[in-house]
């Protein structure tokens, strides 16, 4: 029995060498194959060095995460956000105005850099540093105070030495001429169109949020560039967030809390407490038996019950813990008879 031949295969038979099979037409002559290119948004670096750039500042947010969480006294998480290229006057027009945007200088490559701190994330840190909840609700855009801007200069003094050291494995870095700008217009570290490299780290607080943005002019990192294309700089591998948490509470270390109890509470008029004097008896709608609230800051945090000590002062013994959906300190978990 003879093969049976597809359409496909008689085509190919009965096309002349050099032309194309039959039903196909033919390429035209001298064609060029056309690749479209952007000139307002050159990429002037290439993905494999954008992908080794992430993966070296995926280090720099572990760093950023150990720095806000000491300045905070509490968990916060960082992560980068993305990578871009864009041009220098469409980062700046993306910065709130009035912004915490600080410019520094590179050595050795005498590049400039900016690093902007996104305002919510500088009243919290401020908020906390100065006692507070560490809570940006609230807070519109305003111009910072000088007691504001002592305190940030700290923190940002730490992020710095964060981004050195992040920059230790490919080439040892020294940043100078730090310099805080309000206004991100004034900020002149290249030309408009100028492109640069545009990191972003996302910052998770327990109440508030925002993003933390460093752009390298691409003039900055050139000479570096290069470095960056070596095969032996790869993607770090991730930190277990677990093991990250951990770290980052050891490192928070002891510290002072203050701690205090609640008894009750009641509602009288204005009257009434303009009236109160000592020894007077304010009757509370909580039973003996109750248990009372104990408070670590501002936070309700345990049960306990009250008795007298051996010494005759009052103490107090845990009985358990005060759900977390009632540890709001403007809705206080008072017990049963609260």
């Amino acid at each position: 029995m003879a093969d049976v031949m597809s359409k496909e295969e008689t085509d190919a038979l009965l096309a002349k060498p050099g032309e194309p099979p039959v039903g196909e037409s033919p390429q035209p002559a001298g064609e060029q194959v056309v690749t479209p290119y952007d000139f307002l948004h050159p990429a002037r670096v290439n993905r494999d060095q954008l992908r080794t750039l992430e993966g070296v500042h995926d280090n720099f947010a572990r760093l950023l995460s150990s720095t806000l969480s000491g300045a905070m006294r509490r968990v916060v998480d960082v992560n980068t956000a993305f990578v871009d290229q864009t041009t220098y006057w469409e980062f700046i027009k993306s910065l709130s105005n009035p912004s915490c945007s600080y410019q520094f200088v590179m050595r050795p490559t005498r590049g400039q850099a900016v690093l902007d701190i996104a305002m919510p994330v500088v009243s919290a840190l401020v908020d906390r540093i100065h006692g507070g909840t560490g809570s940006a609700e609230g807070v519109g855009l305003r111009q910072l105070t000088p007691i504001e801007i002592y305190t940030i200069n700290h923190v940002y003094k730490r992020m710095i030495e964060d981004l050195e050291t992040t920059w230790e494995p490919i080439v040892r870095i020294e940043i100078a001429d730090n310099e805080l700008e309000t206004n991100p217009e004034f900020l002149r570290v290249t030309a408009a169109n100028e492109i640069v490299i545009l990191l972003a780290f996302e910052v998770n607080m327990p109440r508030a949020s925002g993003l933390i943005s460093l752009a390298y002019p691409y003039f900055t990192l050139e000479s570096l560039l290069p470095r960056l294309s070596r095969p032996t700089l790869v993607r770090q591998s991730p930190v277990d967030r677990e093991e990250l948490i951990l770290a980052n509470r050891l490192r928070l270390g002891p510290m002072a809390v203050e701690m205090s109890a609640e008894l009750g509470r009641t509602r009288i008029s204005l009257a009434q407490a303009r009236s109160l004097q000592a020894g007077d008896v304010v009757r509370l709608p909580v039973r003996v038996t109750d248990p009372v609230t104990v408070l670590l800051g501002d936070r309700p945090k345990f049960l306990a019950r009250p008795f007298a000590g051996d010494d005759g002062g009052l103490k107090l013994k845990v009985t358990g813990r005060v759900p977390p959906d009632q540890q709001d300190p403007a809705n206080r978990f008072t017990g049963p008879g609260g």
